[in-house]
């Protein structure tokens, strides 16, 4: 099943500005993050903030006093002032800002996002392969708990674009959520979406996923975005729906993997809620992943509340 639509509506207005926030501890893995954001908030001229939380926990079991506790803020403020400036050296016109904050890291991530009408988090993920190096993360606390999209960027990414972004498609309500933001990043950078979904041997779960299929098909469809639509052959791809999703968006050289943190599920008998998700995230590679928390109602919005 192969399917183009290519009549894209330049008559369509998104807004402007756009907010993205990076978590930065000044690892590795946080650096690239920073990296990647940069490139984004350069390519779509978005205003990046760059946050340092100071763990409660820490703080309490590392420094008796105060003026200790002082002295590391201002130096994490320097570190922070310093990066900022290493950006803007070769990005002079990006809005950048800083900010230090203390607390348990991913509710201090998630209510400067709210308190700042954040659109975006770019989190840096450590380059383990298995769950067990990822889960109890501060991304992982904040990739579950999140009400905005977290994008996982593992490794170094260079020139981020989003030509080509892959979607599963399962049996649920809330993976139609999904829709949503591919359908803004679509309508903003003339993408191709590449709409993939599995093979099931169960005959009422193969109807949920045609008919998630034709949904967002149709939603595509009315906004004017490029689509391709896969299934995917189990020949070719006999792993799950997390390994395959992975496998195909190598294969495209994809730019961005969209799926939801809950209910990414392939089966009727594979329930388990969130597996998909946070494999796809520890075993994506090359292809940075944009993560949503499915909202109760498992509905649609392609306005309002949004990417952009």
């Amino acid at each position: 099943m192969r399917q183009v639509y290519t009549n894209f509506m330049t008559d369509i207005k998104t807004p402007q500005d756009h907010i993205i926030l990076v978590p930065i501890d000044f690892s590795d893995a946080s650096l690239n993050a920073v990296y990647y954001a940069v490139e984004m908030a350069d390519l779509f001229d978005s205003e990046i903030t760059l946050l340092h939380v100071l763990s409660n926990s820490t703080l309490k079991s590392l420094f008796t006093n105060d003026s200790e506790i002082a002295l590391l803020r201002d130096k994490v403020r320097t570190k922070l002032e310093d990066t900022k400036k290493e950006i803007l050296e070769k990005w002079p016109n990006l809005r950048v800002n800083t900010l230090v904050s203390e607390g348990k890291p991913y509710k201090v991530i998630n209510r400067i996002a709210e308190e700042n009408k954040t659109d975006t988090i770019v989190m840096g993920t450590n380059g383990a392969n298995g769950m067990e190096q990822f889960t109890g993360s501060t991304t992982t606390r904040v990739l579950k708990s999140s009400q905005i999209p977290v994008i996982a960027v593992k490794h170094k990414q260079t020139n981020p674009k989003f030509e080509k972004i892959v979607i599963p498609i399962d049996l649920t309500k809330t993976s139609r959520q999904k829709i949503d933001w591919a359908v803004k990043l679509g309508m903003k950078y003339n993408s191709t979406i590449h709409i993939i979904m599995e093979l099931d041997n169960d005959e009422l779960a193969m109807k949920k996923i045609k008919a998630n299929l034709v949904q967002a098909e149709g939603i595509f469809k009315k906004h004017g975005v490029k689509y391709e639509s896969r299934l995917l052959d189990d020949r070719k791809y006999p792993d799950n729906l997390g390994k395959d999703t992975i496998q195909y968006a190598e294969e495209i050289n994809a730019d961005l993997i969209v799926i939801m943190t809950k209910s990414e599920t392939a089966k009727l008998s594979e329930l388990f809620v969130g597996s998909y998700a946070e494999q796809i995230v520890n075993s994506s590679q090359k292809t940075p992943v944009m993560c949503i928390n499915p909202k109760p109602t498992g509905a649609i919005s392609t306005g309002g509340s949004g990417f952009y």
